[in-house]
């Protein structure tokens, strides 16, 4: 569990101060000029490549079987879920699995890829750079819009999120809707680490600047409309369609896996 304060230009209360944990407001006199809305919650910080690794052994110990290979596009989805077919049975053979070769259903929680492999042409990128620092932030943190200092070339949204028991913090960021631009860029990073500095003191070293692990950008896959989670049966190939959560994966994972199941469960239970 960590504290989470959050200031924004809006007036506005979030919709989901009534759930969380000791909520407070902050008032307006103890916020940044520019700032009209603040917050504070006990919240959950998740360290994501620790458990993205529980998932994955989590898998495997109820039995699933990991392939790490390349998907070709090919000139139909259904085409591509067969070749999707073909390599599993491949694979399986040459382990000499015991397992049934027959697929009852793909899941395609592809995320930014969909957009050419389904091809969905509602699925766009929400461009993310991030910066990893050395220390953990004593809490979390979000600004979000723009102080009254602050200079048009700013992003958007400012974030301090610390990751548990990895003495590192993750600082951003960006939201550049429609943006494939896979590699940083630099000046983004020095407004990121500028803008961090007043509200992660704690990490700074001895000359006033933080110790910078590495620098990252991250596609997050947005969708028209919001995430597409439905079944879609394409030549007899009974595929679940699990993506488009745009920035909120995570948050959503769990509900969306669930739902997957559901659909599932209720339409091969009629085949």
């Amino acid at each position: 569990m960590s504290l989470t304060h959050f200031s924004s230009t809006s007036s506005d209360p979030p919709w989901f101060s009534g759930m969380v944990l000791d909520y407070r407001e902050i008032p307006v006199t103890s916020l940044k000029k520019g700032l009209q809305h603040g917050h504070e919650y006990t919240s959950v910080m998740v360290n994501v490549p620790m458990y993205l690794n529980y998932l994955h052994e989590t898998a495997k110990s109820l039995g699933a079987t990991i392939i790490k290979t390349t998907l070709p596009i090919r000139s139909s989805f259904s085409e591509t879920l067969q070749t999707a077919s073909d390599i599993l049975r491949s694979h399986l053979s040459s382990e000499g699995s015991s397992q049934r070769s027959n697929i009852s259903a793909f899941v395609n929680a592809t995320g930014i890829s969909a957009f050419k492999l389904v091809p969905d042409p509602d699925v766009y990128p929400v461009r993310g750079q991030t910066v990893t620092v050395a220390g953990e932030a004593n809490k979390i943190t979000t600004i979000d819009g723009f102080p009254s200092d602050a200079t048009p070339s700013s992003t958007p949204i400012t974030y301090v999120l610390p990751r548990p028991h990895s003495n590192t913090t993750v600082l951003g960021g960006t939201k550049q809707v429609g943006d494939w631009t896979a590699e940083p860029d630099p000046k983004t990073t020095e407004e990121i680490l500028r803008q961090a500095k007043e509200w992660a003191p704690e990490l700074l070293n001895e000359k006033g600047e933080f110790d910078v692990l590495s620098v990252q950008v991250g596609l997050r896959p947005g969708r028209k409309g919001g995430a597409r989670v439905e079944i879609e049966v394409l030549d007899e190939i009974v595929v679940c369609h699990a993506y488009g959560h745009a920035g909120a994966g995570y948050q959503n994972s769990v509900g969306s896996a669930n739902k997957v199941v559901r659909l599932l469960d209720e339409h091969l239970s009629k085949a």
